[in-house]
């Protein structure tokens, strides 16, 4: 599995994003999981459209085009949703409810994902 790092204006705005870019993972998600750390996210791709069943925690989702713009942001998804679909979407990343905000993804925003530095 590959771990990203996310950066905003040149500043790591979340360190550890799993990468769900396969079916597998993809189809998993956040599923079955009692929580996430709340410096950690996870980024599927390509997806335009989520549900949280099998969620045991509130998440905040963030729906990005094909270049990294941020379309879309659902705070505080409850578990058992379905979401629906954003128009030019192609990825979204899932992180703990209220981090979105806490790290200061607003909409337009453009992130970089890059692969994790062990450095």
């Amino acid at each position: 599995m590959q771990i990203l790092k996310i950066e905003k204006n040149g500043e790591i705005i979340c360190p550890y994003v799993e990468d769900a870019s396969n079916f597998f993972r993809r189809f998993m998600g956040l599923m079955y999981r009692k929580s996430i750390p709340s410096d950690h996210g996870l980024l599927l791709t390509p997806c335009n459209e989520i549900h949280t069943f099998g969620m045991r925690f509130d998440i905040d989702t963030v729906t990005l085009s094909k270049d990294d713009e941020v379309l879309f942001i659902d705070r505080a998804v409850k578990p058992r949703k379905v979401r629906k679909k954003v128009k030019n979407g192609y990825k979204v990343l899932e992180l703990n409810s209220g981090i979105a905000d806490e790290i200061g993804i607003e909409l337009g925003d453009k992130l970089v994902f890059s692969p994790f530095d062990k450095k």
